[in-house]
């Protein structure tokens, strides 16, 4: 009779489930997938949009909102994937929906990230593979299709071939050339495993494939064949062996060609890393508004003469209080006409961006974008910041405050934001394009004990025009590149690694001081000959990602990729579609894999 009397209301949409990261643990200063597991209840189908954003303990907002529009039919369960970055500390998140006329949320608590990049099995849902001590099992029908969403994994087991669409397919290999490893097991028949051609370079017989910055490794076993605690070990001392390899090969370079000691280096290649905050705290104080203020206190001095003695004067001189008047809202109205002219021409009365991008050249003619940016708006409003290409995913790295936008990732990829007057915006930016992309073959290549000798490199047409600096990363050496007509030709000049990361502008200990008790960190006064150009050992530092032993092994393997490393001025194809923007400055740092295989060394 109760339950006729007074019905339980049950809610269209269920929440089941939420992932965190691969592996329930993301990574901290990464994009990380947050998977989330719906059902409609209802018998009609549920079209809208659910809301993902981060809360304060108060139940505040904090940074910006991301938002994925979904159809879900009646009955039917559906995984949503959103892509935020996130900080160090776990916090709260609301997830939001309306269906009908009522607005339903579910808040969630996210666990404690981590620091170091993950390592999972991808296994088939609802599969009983083996489980690997200390390594999570990850769905493959789960795998982001994303390039830029795959940023906290550092390696995948695989032993089976993933049943995936071209989208996860592709940002698999893509994944893998960026410096991803893979480990291939034998399936449970104990045969090796066999990809079709969409998966190459996979299908290679060798143990060891290394595919751009990426490596396969092929194991002639089982998973189930393997003891847990000996497959965990075989693993991990992969990894340890190219480690050790690639320090003692620094070792030996350092001693023989450099100045600089051993220990020299050490302390140079393990300063902390420049991370995300202190690039866009850089860029927002290069493109906020900048006011005259000198002349707007000269001005104001000025005033305060004239309304206090010039005014007693005109009293003294003048018997008639219409002539004091007269003078009083004359003199006023001038003064408050200059501050106007002054206040829009210090401004600039213009919409200004500051870019930093890496731009790493793939296979399949594709370009995998890592852009910061700062906004500068004088005139405030609502914006929406797209970019040419696909596969995007935006984000604010507000640590502890509110953003006005909502955030939009994938091939429709864009940020509505609010700005206001007088004010910046600062965005990190994950995506991919086919716009700029070159390409280069060697003429010529030889080699000594002591590095290169001989390198020249063909370019074509669509090689970038506002060139700063052009190098060639080989060892752990840079080789400075002159660009004559249509070739690329070293002439001799060269110089360490370490060197370009010692004489790193952001690296000073007093141009960052902690904001308070947190980790937030705000540029001191920047020098007025602080330019864009300055930041370039800070790309280069995150290009080639040498602040983790992942990264390091991917510095080895250039013994037999040569990176071609390109310093240029951002072109107009790279910067924000939108909003139209009058003044754009920046740096992008083209990567290139030139493989040296097979050449004449």
């Amino acid at each position: 009779m109760a339950t006729f009397l007074f019905p339980q209301f049950v809610e269209a949409i269920e929440v089941h489930d939420i992932r965190w990261g691969f592996n329930g643990s993301p990574v901290a200063f990464k994009i990380n997938p947050v998977t989330i597991l719906v059902e409609n209840t209802d018998p009609v189908p549920f079209e809208s949009d659910f809301i993902f954003h981060q809360e304060s303990f108060r139940g505040q907002q904090i940074d910006i909102t991301l938002s994925t529009s979904t159809y879900i039919a009646p009955f039917e369960k559906k995984w949503l994937q959103f892509y935020p970055y996130l900080m160090e500390s776990n916090s709260h998140w609301n997830l939001s929906w309306q269906s009908g006329n009522k607005q339903h949320s579910q808040s969630f608590l996210s666990p404690q990230v981590s620091k170091e990049l993950i390592t999972v099995q991808l296994v088939t849902p609802n599969s009983l593979s083996k489980a690997i001590p200390g390594i999570k099992q990850y769905p493959e029908d789960l795998f982001p299709p994303i390039l830029g969403a795959i940023d906290s994994l550092d390696a995948i087991i695989l032993d089976h071939v993933p049943k995936w669409e071209k989208s996860r397919r592709t940002a698999f290999i893509q994944w893998i050339f960026t410096g991803g490893t893979v480990h291939l097991f034998q399936n449970s028949n104990g045969n090796p495993l066999t990809f079709p051609d969409s998966f190459l370079p996979l299908n290679s017989t060798t143990s060891t494939v290394h595919f751009g910055n990426g490596i396969i490794y092929r194991h002639q076993n089982r998973l189930d064949d393997l003891p847990s605690l000996e497959l965990k070990q075989l693993i991990m001392r992969n990894n340890r062996s190219l480690e050790n390899q690639f320090m003692k090969g620094e070792r030996a370079t350092s001693s023989q060609n450099s100045n600089f000691s051993y220990d020299e280096f050490s302390v140079v290649s393990h300063n902390p890393p420049t991370n995300d905050e202190e690039i866009l705290a850089t860029l927002n104080d290069l493109s906020k508004p900048k006011q005259i203020w000198y002349f707007i206190f000269l001005l104001s001095f000025i005033y305060l003469i004239v309304t206090g003695p010039g005014y007693y004067l005109i009293t003294k001189i003048s018997n008639n209080h219409f002539t004091f008047y007269g003078v009083y809202l004359l003199s006023t109205a001038i003064f408050c006409f200059i501050f106007l002219i002054i206040g829009q021409y210090s401004a600039n009365r213009t919409s200004k961006i500051h870019s930093l991008i890496i731009a790493n050249i793939l296979p399949e003619n594709e370009i995998d974008i890592t852009e910061w940016s700062s906004l500068g708006i004088a005139s405030g409003g609502n914006f929406t910041i797209s970019h040419l290409g696909d596969s995007h995913i935006y984000s604010t790295c507000q640590q502890y405050s509110k953003v006005n936008g909502i955030a939009i990732s994938g091939r429709e990829g864009k940020i509505q934001v609010d700005i206001p007057t007088n004010s910046s915006r600062t965005f990190f930016h994950r995506g991919k394009t086919t716009e700029t992309i070159f390409g280069v073959k060697i003429n010529s290549f030889l080699t000594n004990d002591l590095g290169i000798e001989v390198l020249s490199l063909g370019i074509d047409n669509e090689f970038p025009q506002e060139i700063d600096q052009i190098h060639f990363l080989y060892g752990a050496k840079l080789y400075e590149l002159k660009k004559e007509n249509d070739q690329l030709e070293y002439r001799g000049t060269s110089r360490k690694l370490r060197s370009v990361f010692s004489v790193n502008p952001l690296h000073d200990e007093y141009r960052f001081t902690p904001k308070g008790i947190s980790s937030f960190v705000k540029p001191q006064d920047l020098q007025d000959s602080l330019s864009i150009k300055h930041l370039a050992p800070i790309l280069l530092q995150r290009a080639l990602k040498l602040s983790s032993r992942k990264q390091e092994l991917n510095f080895q393997l250039t013994r037999t990729h040569g990176k071609l490393l390109v310093f240029s001025s951002i072109p107009d194809k790279l910067f924000p579609e939108s909003p139209d923007l009058s003044q754009k400055e920046g740096l992008v740092l083209y990567c290139l894999d030139v493989p040296l295989t097979g050449q004449a060394g």
